[in-house]
């Protein structure tokens, strides 16, 4: 029997495997940081933790739920995988669901690379993209949470793949349904995305092309196919979905449909696509000549390096109108690196119309930023317009790429180098082609750097960049969860409401406590009892009185995030109000560093009720 033979290193670091494992590494890895850096992560993870501790207890797959928000419990693939992980390992839920989430997450770079290569049929530009998208701060940081999204983003870049391969082979049709179908079952935004994108993408290869595409009737089919089952969904299942993005019916401006035509008006515009593009093919409308140039790429890329600073320095005086924050000094400066792929990518855009596949990769884009458009004009709550950067990452990583080498790589050697012919003679030509040779091979190391500083620069950034914010903090300490253990050891849950942060409140809603639902706020910011008394009592609240109040140091000394754009800074004197009556310490749980010094801790407080009435007797 002959040996086994071992590759040899060289041999193993040109094979385009080996950097796709690497890739795939790197994504896992810096996804996963938060969840083994902290006891937990994510504001909202208290209510995925919740959901699936019910899918295992009760072996159901759809729960009740009644906390906060709604429709998490419609989206149950993230908690069957996690319960599937706990049933197999036996490790609990609570440690186990935060590291399994983001290995999806990193997982969904590897998907994307195979998307990538069936596009362009270029392994390296495909790896590039993948190592962009490995390292993209938005899909980063998003991916990082166990929560359905991250789950949602891996189903879609398999439904992507096997919609791709579909269009190909006909029997590639029933794991493109499989995938959608979990994708639907996953998260409902993602869905969305993933089902305005086929829309747009086959919209724009058609307005490309003087003839129909071969797999326009395959295409129309499954999208067809696709919206019913997702509206299938959402109407008999997922109904505070519909409620929210159906019927609440859609409005631009002063005009409003009703909610009854919405799905209505959905198949009516998916129709007239065809008669758009019969319309610009008759008339011959934006007909694009001309190849673009390196000039007019650095053009675009400083014009659009100038717009994203100059936008982020006005909403760094005024706050952003969908999310009630204000970009920080800081912030900007982590932002840099990524503002700087956006730049590449306008820079790259034009190259999409002379590549292959192209007219998929602006469609995939442009679908993500007329939603953008719609969400920015109708200041929709359903259709955030910040929620689009995690998804526009992913057409953004191959679009920049055409960007860098637009610029790095198609310099005109001629231009550049022309004292070179001067020195050029008939005998000597060798001379010239080695001045020529070394230039290239310079210009090809400008661009390896370019791509190693901005992966490297956008690494480092992704969770520095959230916390310069001051909008929220995500983290979970251990010492939260010890107070929360102890509250649900000696509190009666029917008759307690806790307020807190949402990261906390959540948590307590899963061990089935009431909480005040993200509705007190004043309490964290005021001093003086009048001012924060109604909340306490719940006047005008949809909660009774509040029995319990949670601290830890993260409110006390970074944010206080309570809910969407609500957000909130305790100060020392708005904290202290706590050491004294009506508040009383019921517990504390506190953590020493290795100078003695407390690194974390968390407070429960009771509310001393006995003491508020005889203040308002008197009053």
């Amino acid at each position: 029997m002959p040996l086994m033979t071992i590759p040899k290193p060289r041999k193993i670091i040109k094979n385009w495997f080996f950097w796709l494992i690497v890739i795939t590494v790197t994504a896992i890895i810096l996804r996963s940081l938060p969840a083994w850096t902290n006891a937990a992560w994510g504001c909202d993870f208290g209510i995925y933790y919740g959901l699936t501790n019910s899918l295992v207890d009760n072996q159901e797959l759809f729960n009740p739920y009644y906390g906060w928000g709604g429709s998490y419990q419609y989206f149950p693939v993230l908690y069957a995988v996690t319960g599937a992980a706990h049933w197999i390992t036996g490790i609990d839920v609570l440690t186990i669901m935060p590291k399994i989430a983001p290995i999806f997450g990193g997982l969904s770079v590897l998907l994307f690379y195979f998307v990538v290569y069936e596009l362009l049929g270029d392994r390296k530009k495909a790896l590039l993209s993948s190592l962009f998208l490995a390292v993209m701060p938005f899909h980063v940081y998003q991916t990082s949470h166990a929560s359905p999204l991250t789950i949602g983003h891996f189903f879609m870049m398999f439904s992507i793949y096997f919609f791709i391969k579909f269009r190909k082979d006909t029997r590639f049709i029933i794991p493109l349904f499989i995938s959608t179908i979990l994708l639907i079952m996953s998260h409902h935004l993602t869905t969305y995305f993933y089902l305005v994108s086929l829309i747009c993408i086959v919209f724009v290869e058609n307005a490309s092309k003087k003839e129909w595409t071969h797999s326009l009737k395959k295409d129309v089919l499954y999208i067809l196919a696709t919206s019913g089952l997702i509206f299938s969904y959402w109407i008999f299942i997922a109904t505070p979905v519909y409620d929210s993005f159906m019927r609440g019916g859609l409005r631009l401006g002063p005009i409003n449909i009703n909610s009854s035509y919405t799905i209505i008006l959905f198949y009516m515009l998916f129709a007239s696509m065809f008669g758009i593009v019969w319309l610009k093919r008759r008339l011959n409308l934006f007909i694009i000549r001309g190849k673009p140039t390196v000039k007019s790429a650095i053009v675009k890329f400083f014009l659009t390096m100038a717009i994203c600073l100059t936008v982020m320095s006005i909403f760094s005086v005024f706050k952003l109108p969908w999310t009630n924050f204000s970009f920080t000094p800081l912030s900007i400066i982590y932002s840099l690196p990524l503002i700087l792929i956006f730049a590449f990518g306008v820079a790259g855009f034009r190259y999409t119309r002379f590549i292959q596949n192209g007219s998929f990769i602006r469609g995939w884009l442009l679908a993500i930023l007329v939603s953008f458009v719609y969400g920015l004009l109708t200041n929709s709550s359903a259709i955030l317009p910040h929620r689009h950067f995690e998804y526009i990452m992913a057409p953004l990583s191959i679009i920049s790429i055409f960007g860098i080498s637009g610029i790095f790589l198609n310099l005109n050697y001629e231009r550049i180098s022309k004292f070179t012919k001067k020195i050029h003679h008939i005998n000597k030509p060798s001379l010239y082609y080695f001045k020529k040779s070394s230039f290239l091979q310079k210009r090809q190391l400008i661009y390896i750097a370019v791509i190693f500083f901005l992966v490297t620069a956008n690494a480092v950034s992704v969770y520095p960049s959230h916390v310069a914010l001051n909008a929220s903090y995500e983290v979970i300490t251990g010492e939260d969860f010890a107070v929360i253990e102890w509250m649900d050891e000696n509190f009666d849950k029917n008759s307690s409401i806790i307020a807190s942060d949402h990261r906390l409140a959540r948590i307590t809603e899963a061990v089935g406590f009431n909480t005040t639902l993200d509705e007190s706020s004043i309490i964290w910011i005021s001093e003086n009892f009048t001012d924060y008394i109604h909340e306490l009592e719940g006047i005008g609240k949809n909660y009774g009185k509040i029995t319990h109040v949670i601290i830890d140091d993260i409110m006390k000394d970074r944010v206080v995030h309570v809910g969407f754009g609500e957000i909130f800074y305790m100060t020392n004197e708005s904290y202290e109000k706590f050491s004294y009556q009506p508040f009383e310490l019921a517990y504390r749980n506190a953590t020493l560093n290795q100078d003695m010094e407390e690194e974390h801790w968390a407070e429960v407080y009771t509310v001393n009720w006995t003491f508020i009435k005889e203040i308002l007797v008197k009053a």
